[in-house]
């Protein structure tokens, strides 16, 4: 999956026509028909995407510092095809992991095998096996396994993190207390079966699991992984076990109940550091999660997004809460009837000058300018679940002492 030689100017995703590569960002939309969707006359087939972000491709640039790039899974109603963005809108790269299926993909980013390289994990999103493969940057296939029993039909939810060892909130495979160096890939059940949860391997094999919520909910479970902790014991490169380095798994209920919970693994028994309602409970809605810090302050915030009916009119409101599950700010990402459920990442995702003397904040240099070994000032990604395959991410920059989401995109 070499880079492409296409490339173009960098350009920032506002709420009007832009066209990068063959996404667009529509200013008006209407749904005529379910699985299409009106974009300013001219209509696409829907099914919306799933987001990642990491560095998965070697940067030419000073020690230090990393380019990430972004991924995109294509939802349900066409061959499912993941995508590798670089962060000015050059496509990189894309394969088809699942032949013939069109259930819509799932992905997530990250170093599971231990071998300093990112790698690029996908999984059946919906209306298949639970079934999920790696892939290096490349597009060779490392790994392929059921998560659950692949006789349930609901797909899965994916995360990557480090839960078991390693510097906290992602995007660094590395950390004082993991021997391998590598990050540990996160499944919850999609829909359909009981609400399991695991931490496994590149391989598959199965290193944590327990249930979200109660056994008898079977409306799929969201996942994502961060460390909410907010005092560090160890600091890189210092000698010794950082145990507040470790990620806990953040887990929200689909459908049903917009419940949240955050789930610490690290020393094998399975320990619920939160629970809270992150809207309503009468509202009866599930919710999307991400997790990482992005004001510039040890402890990642977690964004919960409520998955909107398909007979409202109101948008898919994002709530940010900190690491002790305090509310601190909520915004609409789109308007009303542009989507009812969006995907989210956390990453340094905010293309921007690059050099060794430019130390940026919100920018994706992961430098010690920006205090790389600890991810404090990343920022937030999100894609329409119901919008067109082609779009692009918006993103909401991460600024010292305001998370991502406060000062809009």
């Amino acid at each position: 999956m070499p880079k492409s030689s296409t490339s173009n100017a960098a350009r920032s995703a506002k709420l009007a026509v832009e066209c990068l590569e063959d996404r667009t960002t529509p200013t008006f939309i209407a749904r005529p028909a379910p699985g299409v969707i009106n974009i300013n006359g001219v209509v696409q087939p829907t099914g919306g995407l799933s987001v990642a972000a990491g560095d998965l491709f070697p940067d030419a640039l000073p020690f230090g510092f990393a380019q990430n790039e972004y991924v995109t899974g294509t939802g349900p109603g066409v061959e499912g095809l993941v995508r590798i963005w670089s962060l000015d809108g050059a496509l990189l790269g894309q394969l088809v992991p699942f032949p013939g299926f069109t259930g819509g993909i799932n992905v997530a980013v990250g170093d599971v095998v231990g071998d300093g390289e990112m790698e690029l994990i996908t999984a059946v999103a919906a209306n298949g096996p639970p079934h999920v493969k790696v892939f290096n940057s490349s597009g060779q296939l490392l790994g392929s396994f059921f998560a659950f029993d692949p006789g349930v039909l609901g797909g899965v939810n994916i995360a990557v993190g480090n839960v078991l060892g390693g510097i906290a909130a992602g995007g660094f495979s590395g950390g004082l207390v993991s021997s391998a160096f590598k990050q540990e890939i996160i499944i919850g059940a999609a829909a359909g079966g009981s609400p399991h949860v695991v931490a496994t391997n590149a391989t598959g094999t199965v290193l944590r699991s327990f249930l979200a919520f109660d056994l008898g909910y079977r409306g799929g479970v969201t996942v994502a992984a961060g460390s909410i902790d907010t005092e560090r014991v160890a600091t890189f490169p210092l000698s010794g076990s950082d145990t507040n380095s470790y990620d806990e798994i953040i887990v929200g209920a689909a459908t049903a109940v917009p419940h949240v919970k955050a789930i610490e693994v690290w020393t094998g028994a399975i320990t619920e550091r939160l629970s809270f309602f992150a809207f309503d409970p009468a509202i009866q809605q599930g919710v999307t999660v991400a997790a990482g810090s992005t004001d510039n302050r040890q402890g990642a915030e977690i964004f919960v997004s409520r998955i909107v009916p398909p007979t409202s009119s109101i948008p898919p409101i994002v709530r940010v809460f900190n690491g002790a599950g305090q509310f601190g700010l909520e915004f609409a990402p789109f308007p009303p009837t542009y989507s009812r459920v969006v995907n989210m990442v956390v990453a340094y995702l905010t293309p921007a000058n690059r050099g060794p003397s430019f130390y940026d904040p919100s920018d994706d240099d992961s430098s010690v300018g920006n205090s790389n070994f600890d991810f404090l000032t990343q920022d937030l990604a999100i894609v329409t679940g119901d919008g067109p395959f082609q779009q692009v991410p918006r993103y909401f920059i991460g600024l010292p002492s305001a998370p991502a989401g406060a000062s809009g995109p």
